[in-house]
Formats: C-alpha cells, sequence, structure tokens
C-alpha cells in the first residue's frame, strides 16, 4: 500500500468537532479531533497537519448557476473523471482569484473591464482581495460563455491544503490528532465570505465524516530533548496550538523542566482557551500562565507587553538555559514579540544591540530560539 502523502491524502475519521471560544467571540475557535487509525501515519510533537478542504456546496451551486452548466456533466480531474459538482467541490480552487485563471477567464469573455484590471497590478490586487470566482461570473461585464464543462474546470486551479500546528501529542492521545483553528469568516463586495478550510471545519463537517489529511514534518519546532529545559511559550490566539501539544507531551514524558505559556486574547470573558487544561497544570506547579486580554481594559495589552514587564524573569530563564518558541502571526506578532526579546536581551544583560541580536542567533544555532509563524 502506498504511504499517506499530500499526494495520497488518508481520509481520516472525524472523532468529534467543538467549540474552545464562546458565543460572541469575534475569534471564533473551534478543536477538531481527528482518528489516525488504519493511516500508518505517526507524527512528532511540533508537527504540522494538512488538510484538503472542501469548498461550500452553496458557492459551488451559485458558480455553475452563473456559468449556466449541467452540474453533472462529467469531466476530468486528477483523480478520475467525475460530475462538475462534484469537481468543483473536492477538487478545483475557486476562491482565490489569480492572474492566470483571471487571464484565461479573459481569453472566454473577452471583457473590455477585466482587460484593465489585468494590466494594472494595482488594479488587479485590489480586485482580487477578498473575492472569489463567483464575482466575476456574476458580473455583466465579464461574463464568459464556455462551451462545455470540460473547458470551465480546465482553467482552474487545483484545490490546495491548508496546513495547521498540531494541537496534540502523540503519547497523549495515541492514534488521534487534534486541531486548534480559528474559523475566518468575513464580509467583502456585500457578500458574507468565510475561509475555506477553516469554515469546512467549523461548520460543515461533524463526527464520523471522512477529511483527507496528511502529516507535514516540522523538524524546526522540536521540544528541547532534555526534559528539565525550562521553555517559553508565546502563543497568542490560535498559536497555542503546539503549546497545547507541548504541554501533553511533557506531562507524558514526565518532564521536570518548568513551562511558562503567554497567551492572548481580546476578551476574557468569551476568548479564553483550554482553561479547563491549563488550571490544573498551573495549579500544581507545573505551568505559569500570562495572559494579554487586549480589550479588557481601556488600554491594549499584548502578550509582548507582558513579556517586557517580566523581563528580570525571562531574562533569569534564558540565564538559565530555556528554549523560546513564538507561534502566531508573522506579519506583526512575530516581529513584536521578537524585538521584545531583543529588548530584553539588551536591556537586562546589558548588551548593545548588536551584542543582543548576536545573543539571539546564537540561540537560534542551539534550538533555544524557533519559531512556527504564518
Amino acid at each position: 500500500m502506498e504511504a499517506y502523502s499530500m499526494k495520497n491524502p488518508f481520509p481520516a475519521t472525524v472523532v468529534g468537532v467543538r467549540p474552545v471560544t464562546k458565543p460572541g467571540s469575534a475569534k471564533e475557535t473551534i478543536h477538531v479531533d481527528y482518528s489516525l487509525e488504519g493511516s500508518g501515519m505517526s507524527y512528532v510533537t511540533g508537527d504540522a497537519l494538512g488538510v484538503i478542504p472542501c469548498n461550500d456546496p452553496a458557492l459551488v451551486d451559485a458558480l455553475i448557476a452563473a456559468v449556466g452548466l449541467n452540474p453533472e456533466a462529467e469531466v476530468p480531474t486528477p483523480c478520475g473523471t467525475t460530475t462538475l459538482k462534484e469537481a468543483l467541490t473536492t477538487s478545483c480552487d475557486i476562491t482565490n482569484l489569480k492572474k492566470p485563471v483571471l487571464t484565461k477567464w479573459n481569453a472566454v469573455a473577452n471583457s473590455a473591464k477585466l482587460a484593465a484590471i489585468l494590466e494594472d497590478k494595482d488594479a488587479l490586487k485590489d480586485f482580487c482581495w477578498g473575492r472569489d470566482l463567483l464575482d466575476v461570473a456574476t458580473d455583466p461585464e465579464m461574463k464568459a460563455e464556455f462551451s462545455d464543462a470540460a473547458a470551465f474546470v480546465g482553467i482552474l486551479g487545483k484545490m490546495l491544503p491548508r496546513l495547521y500546528s498540531i494541537a496534540s501529542s502523540p503519547d497523549a492521545v495515541p492514534g488521534q490528532v487534534s486541531l486548534c483553528v480559528g474559523a475566518v469568516r468575513y464580509t467583502t463586495a456585500e457578500r458574507q465570505r468565510g475561509g475555506v478550510c477553516s469554515t469546512y471545519m467549523a461548520d460543515r463537517i461533524a463526527a464520523g465524516d471522512k477529511v483527507r489529511v496528511f502529516v507535514h514534518s516540522n523538524k524546526n519546532f522540536r521540544l528541547p530533548e532534555d526534559g528539565n529545559t525550562p521553555i517559553i511559550m508565546v502563543g497568542p490566539g490560535t498559536g497555542i496550538a503546539p503549546f497545547r501539544a507541548f504541554w501533553q507531551q511533557r506531562v507524558a514524558d514526565g518532564a521536570t523542566g518548568p513551562m511558562w505559556l503567554f497567551f492572548g486574547n481580546p476578551y476574557q470573558a468569551t476568548d479564553s482557551c483550554y482553561e479547563d487544561e491549563l488550571a490544573p497544570l498551573v495549579e500544581s506547579g507545573k505551568l505559569k500562565l500570562s495572559v494579554a486580554w487586549s480589550r479588557d481594559q481601556a488600554y491594549k495589552i499584548y502578550v509582548q507587553n507582558l513579556m517586557e514587564q517580566a523581563a528580570d524573569e525571562i531574562w533569569a530563564w534564558l540565564e538559565q538555559g530555556a528554549a523560546v518558541y513564538m507561534c502566531g502571526d508573522a506579519n506583526r506578532m512575530a516581529k513584536d514579540v521578537e524585538k521584545a526579546l531583543l529588548n530584553i536581551i539588551a536591556t537586562k544583560g546589558a548588551r548593545s544591540e548588536e551584542e543582543a541580536a548576536a545573543y539571539l542567533a546564537d540561540m537560534k544555532k542551539a534550538k533555544r530560539y524557533q519559531k512556527d509563524v504564518y
């Protein structure tokens, strides 16, 4: 039997889907458990899970109606011949607008409006942001009449997998894998929309369903081999995912090294994550927890602010050989946290900016500073 992989995903059974945050949260977060039984797949704490989603059936139906094709028409796909509706649901990317697809669309539509957009880089970027193929198909000035369903499918890109940091330890839950996922929802061009994979898991799967998955190794995000090593984990929002795996693994290993988690979200009332698991760890002294509720007071507090407030203790941990891990948004959070870390090293370690950067670079080389950012 061929090993399961991105090209040959495993149809994992959904064990369950449950909310992590409370109703009304602007950071709607869900927890999904999949069974890996019968897959022969294994993972290491710190790895990611690739999930191949299905498109929203309502979007698929609306797109087929807009292009005026028969949903039962047979079309070729990489997995063999199937119906147009099935292909658009499981195999084709219909939500990400990109220049190659729009160029092929306009070879059929011959739209002056779309041609002008394609020639202007900024206009193209603005047009593609937050829109999908249905926006193009329902624009009277961009209407395209395809000769048949196969010609339409032929212009589309393929459905790509999404990678999520695994939120479980294989030793804590053998034969299963867990994800902690933020449901992406937004409105553009007067239509409510959602992230393809996050809303697939939040809205359209249930226990017993099959979902195509594969393990993606992340060798650059690993716990220290020595369980006595202190670890500092910085993971606001769904950045907490791999750290749930970390604390599960350390408990399963009977590791004695201290753990410190910096977590953040907007409101304590609606946005806490895994508090039922964290509370016993804090009470038993196995974990130190610092939480930034950014909107619970007049001024905003983020994880980097809490780090700066705890500068003396963080520096003491670093000097004791602590490993620092960061997970979450690459654009803002990761830069702000790294800046705070460099500032702590410089001020508390009495180092120049260059010396602080060298200290952090040495930590990176020693695998004491690892990032899982996206």
